[in-house]
């Protein structure tokens, strides 16, 4: 009989609703023997992942277009999770584009099979709890978004509860969040416009922990100034001091029982079922405190996988500096290092083309992808363990055991990429996807095969591999305009001499900067066939810069910047020898000239002031460009110090500083 492949749509393992999810709906499809594939997609609703903070998150999104009715069976959205600010409209245009039949997870569109929380007993029960026990009479209600069906029950049990014990609208106020920690401003709002309040419940425990800082803040104790009532007992709910009272609903069992719809659903049934819920009482409602068990094991388990991917981490990164050139060869020496942790099986695909995707974009499904290599745990291993100082645990990667997909080989359908002959098959199949990009643009994305307890690491791993991808990429162009710059040049200088000499030049004026130019000058005029010669140093300074900015604007002052790099740097090369143009400072430029003429200094200044007027006189700009120039002569050798000789001409420079136009405008 074939087996149940399973789609399970979730926002990011960093949540922790979703990631108890995923334990109840791995527990139930391997008690069922379904296949399973986990898409962390991220938010629909633009909402940016607090924990990596990255704008470019959306592109996640189209991990929910990687199924079909050829690879999936049925798919479990955490429509709740994903959308919970999505409009019922946005709600439905999304579920109405799936392929194959959906089973809904906190939330409940007509027509689908969903799985949703009993609202409403637990939180009566914390309610009337807070009233009765601790006599409390002035409520505070932060809801989530009313587009979110547990946001609207969570509210509407509230509003019950409150009705029947007789408490008025008067004496309570709702506002609304967004089941998320940033809601610190809904809750100053509600402490602001409720002085009296002297409980406040928020629909989820996120958001009561953005109310422990905005108390703590205000001076006021929880527990004993106000009350704290959540919802979800998160696990953080019972650490945080005063332990949080919450109501215990366990989204694990939202999972497993969404699994044990999958046949049903694929029948074309749409069921409907509740998850039970309980109320845990901690001291944030004023109840006695119990004793939290200690967590110090966990701890140390969890710094020792912190350990491990921290270093496995940096070998990715380090494998970028050894290839250069987009080749296979970087895919493999990616798995190599990505291996080294404790990962059962990982697959590495590109797309065809990269794939430019921007916020807003229709996202097209690829017809074919390239699978380019891919890793099978050939035997259970037993990790190798290093002390640097700390221990850290490698998990022994022999060679030959990532493979490399031979180029003609390396093609696999879209609908093929869960199953394959290069692709082991568990019993069941448990998988995991992820996108592998860098701001607008898709490289491609990986599957893997890996414990559970690593599902948080996931995704910092793939934003390495990405970024790895990323840097290649930028390597290989920078290496095909080095060979081109090598060609036209001779192929006299190296690729690292190449981006040397573009670390050296001004980018606005196309001259020397500072380091450039010191460089070039020390170095031509110590070189011994230059012994002897006569070298003429110049300082020279744009006239009338902040008037120019002043009154034509920024980009006419950048403008001029340039003309003046333009006309030293034509002096310069107008008067026979050696010389180079730099730009020092703001306004500021150097230059050398190394020539066998006597009187090369005249000849210089000449050459500027002439060069000047010309570039003036054929501008059609209707202010004028000019510049002061002080110089300084003297003889090359290996003794001579540049930085005295500068300022010498620096010195000179202010002499004709003097003698500057004073109106820039050519009419004048």
């Amino acid at each position: 009989m074939k087996k149940i492949n399973v789609a399970l749509f979730i926002s990011e393992f960093e949540d922790t609703f979703s990631d108890a999810l995923c334990s109840g709906v791995i527990k139930a499809v391997k008690e069922y023997g379904y296949n399973l594939y986990i898409f962390p997609g991220k938010f629909l609703d633009s909402r940016v992942s607090l924990v990596f903070n990255d704008e470019y998150s959306y592109q996640n999104n189209c991990l929910y277009q990687f199924i079909s009715e050829k690879n999936i069976d049925v798919a479990i959205v955490c429509l709740g999770n994903i959308g919970s600010q999505l409009s019922v409209k946005a709600k439905k245009e999304f579920v109405s584009h799936m392929t194959v039949p959906v089973i809904l997870i906190s939330d409940i569109i007509e027509g689908y099979s969903c799985v949703t929380y009993d609202n409403d007993t637990g939180m009566a029960k914390g309610i009337e709890h807070l009233i009765r026990v601790h006599q409390k009479r002035h409520f505070g209600y932060v809801s989530g978004p009313k587009s979110n069906i547990d946001a609207v029950e969570r509210q509407q049990a509230f509003e019950q509860v409150m009705w029947d014990n007789g408490i008025s609208p008067a004496e309570y106020r709702i506002v609304e969040g967004d089941f998320s920690y940033t809601s610190s401003g809904v809750i100053e709002q509600l402490l602001d416009s409720y002085p009296n309040m002297d409980a406040m419940i928020c629909a989820n425990d996120m958001m009561c922990y953005s109310a422990y800082q905005v108390l703590e803040t205000r001076g006021m104790q929880v527990g004993k100034d106000i009350a704290l009532l959540g919802f979800d007992d998160s696990p953080y709910s019972g650490l945080i001091k005063p332990g949080l009272s919450t109501v215990k609903a366990d989204p694990a069992l939202l999972g497993y029982e969404a699994v044990k719809l999958c046949e049903s659903t694929i029948r074309g049934e749409a069921e409907q079922l509740e998850v039970e819920t309980s109320v845990v009482f901690r001291g944030s409602c004023g109840c006695e405190e119990r004793e939290v068990m200690d967590k110090k094991a966990d701890i140390l388990n969890v710094q020792a996988k912190m350990d491990s991917l921290n270093h496995t981490l940096v070998a990715i990164s380090r494998n970028i500096l050894n290839y250069e050139e987009e080749n296979e060869e970087i895919y493999s020496a990616i798995l190599n290092s990505l291996c080294k942790i404790d990962v059962q099986g990982v697959y590495l695909y590109t797309f065809l083309e990269e794939q430019e995707y921007k916020k807003g974009d229709v996202w097209k499904r690829p017809e074919c992808v390239r699978l380019r290599t891919y890793y099978q745990e050939p035997y259970a291993r037993v990790p190798d363990i290093e002390y640097q100082p700390m221990p850290v645990y490698y998990y022994p990667v022999e060679p030959g055991d990532v493979k490399e997909v031979q180029t003609l080989d390396q093609r696999i359908p879209f609908d093929d990429i869960f199953r394959n002959h290069f692709m082991r098959i568990g019993d069941p199949d448990i998988k995991v996807v992820t996108l592998l990009y860098a701001g607008e643009t898709q490289y491609g994305f990986m599957i893997w095969n890996i414990k559970q307890e690593y599902y948080a690491y996931i995704s910092q791993l793939s934003y390495q591999v990405s970024n790895v991808l990323k840097m290649n990429r930028l390597l290989h162009k920078k290496n095909r305009m080095a060979t081109a710059l090598e060609e036209s040049l001779q192929q006299v200088r190296e690729k690292n001499m190449i981006l040397e000499e573009i670390s050296k030049v001004d980018e606005l004026t196309q001259v020397y900067n500072r380091r450039g130019f010191l460089n070039s000058m020390k170095r031509n005029v110590i070189l011994k066939e230059n012994h002897g010669k006569h070298v003429i140093a110049v300082y020279a300074d744009m006239n009338n810069l902040k008037l120019v900015n002043d009154q034509f604007g920024h980009e006419e002052g950048d403008y001029a910047l340039r003309l003046i790099g333009q006309i030293l740097r034509d002096a310069v090369h107008s008067v026979p020898g050696t010389g180079e143009v730099g730009r020092v400072g703001g306004d500021e430029f150097c230059a050398f000239l190394i020539t066998d003429r006597e009187d090369g200094e005249r000849a210089l200044r000449n050459s500027i002031d002439e060069i000047t007027e010309q570039v003036n006189q054929e501008s059609d700009k209707p202010y004028y460009v000019s510049m002061s120039a002080g110089m300084k002569s003297f003889i090359c050798s290996e003794d001579v110090n540049i930085s005295n000789e500068l300022e010498q001409a620096d010195i000179d420079l202010y002499v004709y500083k003097k003698k500057k136009r004073k109106n820039i405008m050519k009419n004048n």
